[in-house]
């Protein structure tokens, strides 16, 4: 997976075997240089496995899902360092943020859920989890298998269900998470003001990539 932050115009590619993300500076030219591997944990801890990270709007910080370890790194291009890793849930795959990177959302593969943790950027009204945890740390999980009964297999509730979550973006205006789920077939929305499973899309198999 590959993003570029908008204040500088630097690639960085997130290397799923490598425990890391590669950084690479643009040339006046077009091409790119490589520059370093940032590595998403610290030394001695546990490999990360980092998948499809997300940058912020003023690309001052990174999150990346961690798929080996759990959890969550989020880096911060300013102080040079990893601020936060926050465990999430079974085999976090994907991660965004909203349009004014206050929240972060990842995507637990194996864990039928959205993880939502707090963003770089201060949230008007303030979010306490955010006030005192600082940026990275989780505000919350969603299951998106909350209306499923398995000892029935019937869905109740307002009919959501999104099972193998992959991609999880935010809708442009910062309302809603949009996730397309792999198991089940569908495309869940949260709304972001309540962070609640409002609603489910009928996909296909393998429904995967979301844009």
């Amino acid at each position: 997976h590959v993003m570029t932050r908008v204040n500088n115009g630097q690639v960085h590619v997130g290397l799923n075997g490598g425990d890391a993300v590669s950084e690479m500076d643009r040339n006046t030219d077009g091409t790119l240089t490589f520059k370093r591997r940032i590595l998403m944990q610290a030394v001695g801890q546990k490999q990360s496995q980092p998948h499809a990270h997300w940058m912020s709007h003023d690309g001052q910080f990174m999150a990346t899902p961690n798929a080996n370890s759990n959890d969550s790194t989020f880096f911060d291009f300013l102080k040079n360092l990893i601020v936060k890793k926050e465990p999430t849930g079974p085999l976090p795959i994907a991660a965004a943020m909203n349009p004014n990177s206050t929240k972060t959302y990842v995507s637990n593969y194996l864990g039928h859920s959205i993880s939502v943790l707090c963003g770089g950027a201060a949230a008007n009204p303030p979010i306490p989890e955010c006030v005192t945890g600082g940026p990275g740390t989780k505000i919350k999980d969603i299951n998106l298998l909350e209306n499923y009964d398995p000892s029935t297999g019937t869905v109740g509730g307002n009919g959501a269900i999104g099972g193998l979550p992959i991609q999880t973006p935010v809708s442009p205006d910062g309302l809603f998470v949009i996730t397309g789920n792999t198991l089940t077939g569908t495309i869940t929305i949260i709304a972001t003001t309540t962070d609640m499973l409002v609603k489910s899309l009928i996909c296909d198999p393998g429904c995967h990539g979301v844009n």
